[in-house]
């Protein structure tokens, strides 16, 4: 729940016209999530292997060590190799073999064998698939003797495709009857992300702060752009797609860009110097200070960027409020632009963040920014959805 807002005057803030009628105040029961990636908020996906129980288990080191060697599996790291099961009393060792592609699995499908609910394979079979195993097994050498060491039943189990990153995969993976055990390392900062719990961006002080914000976004249907070191508003604008300019590419995170370009003595469009609703601080190094107040939060990840120590680049350590999810086109710029954060409320029919993709959780970004969304109290009814602009 956001608290009410404390107006103060911010740094670097120019009065705001007001507008000619506000259908709706900002609510300060609203509630601020974390936009996060799939791999962060969907189960861990599961994958097969093919596998083997141990026959004689005084030679379970040995085959773990050889199979290592022999046949290592580079994208299992965060898997055991082997796993222990409790079944009537009896334990059993299984030893992962391999992964298995798609192919194998669909003609292990064919072959209906079922042996306790799962795909199995004999190796002393006479199918063409039993070979290729005897074949690659092969490899383990003559000092071990598969016969009296393995099972000849081979089985496909399902394990995690990848180490689980939140405390949520990780106790999903662990309900499973077929759990495999894996490796788990819990991330503070973003468990703090999904739960709210000592991340700054809960902090009482933050939360003022966003409250007063979305309230100057949702005056215009534009945003601002912050310095989080201080909290002062660097930029102030809307697009200027329907007015003014009616250029079609002049939506609010596009306009904010140029006006932060002219912030530091840039800019290459006319009409962000000299409309009264568009407004900008100049910025020198006297205005920043080196860091946000980190009090009593977890430290936050290197990945986010900090205002250089010897004055503002671009958008590098701001962060970006909207009242309204941007495109491809505005995320993008952004990105380039190197924000630290972006903060919006209202869900766009192309908007990036959330709505049609992630863009910020994609893989191979050269830059990455947080990405928070401030919902609407439950009831609440949103509108008409529309396009980034």
């Amino acid at each position: 729940m956001l608290p009410p807002s404390h107006p103060e005057k911010l740094l670097g803030e120019e009065p705001c016209e007001p507008p000619a009628k506000k259908s709706k105040k900002i609510s300060t029961n609203w509630n601020l999530e974390a936009v996060l990636g799939e791999h962060l908020t969907q189960p861990v996906p599961l994958i097969p292997v093919l596998t083997a129980t141990v026959k004689d288990k005084r030679a379970t080191s040995k085959l773990v060590k050889k199979l290592s060697n022999v046949l290592p599996i580079p994208s299992l790291q965060h898997l055991k190799r082997v796993n222990s099961s409790q079944d009537g009393g009896k334990t059993s060792i299984l030893l992962i073999l391999w992964e298995l592609s798609q192919k194998c699995l669909d003609i292990l499908n064919e072959m209906k064998v079922v042996v306790d609910e799962n795909l199995s394979i004999s190796r002393s079979g006479l199918s063409a698939y039993a070979t290729i195993c005897n074949e690659r097994l092969s490899v383990v050498g003559p000092d071990v003797d598969l016969d009296t060491a393995l099972e000849d039943q081979l089985n496909v189990v399902f394990v995690a495709s990848f180490q689980p990153v939140t405390r949520a995969q990780y106790n999903t993976l662990r309900t499973s009857p077929d759990y495999w055990p894996t490796n788990f390392h819990p991330d503070k900062y973003t468990e703090s992300q999904l739960t709210g719990e000592g991340h700054d961006m809960w902090s009482d002080l933050t939360r003022g702060r966003i409250e007063r914000y979305m309230d100057m976004c949702q005056a215009r249907g534009g945003g601002v752009v912050v310095d989080p070191s201080h909290g002062g508003v660097i930029a102030s604008g809307h697009g200027t797609t329907s007015s003014m300019t009616s250029h079609p590419l002049h939506h609010t995170s596009m306009v904010l860009v140029d006006l932060i370009a002219r912030s530091q003595g840039g800019g290459a469009w006319d009409h962000t110097g000299n409309t009264p609703s568009l407004s900008f601080t100049p910025t020198t190094p006297n205005t920043t200070s080196s860091s946000p107040d980190q009090s009593q939060v977890f430290s936050l990840p290197a990945s986010l960027s900090c205002v250089p120590s010897s004055g503002p680049y671009l958008c590098t350590g701001y962060d970006v409020y909207l009242w309204r999810e941007p495109c491809h086109m505005c995320s993008m710029a952004l990105l380039h632009m190197r924000a630290r954060r972006v903060v919006y409320c209202m869900p766009s029919m192309d908007g990036s963040l959330g709505s049609v993709d992630l863009l910020h959780a994609r893989e191979g970004l050269n830059h990455r920014y947080e990405v928070y969304r401030v919902r609407r109290p439950e009831g609440a009814v949103d509108c008409d959805k529309e396009s980034c602009s």
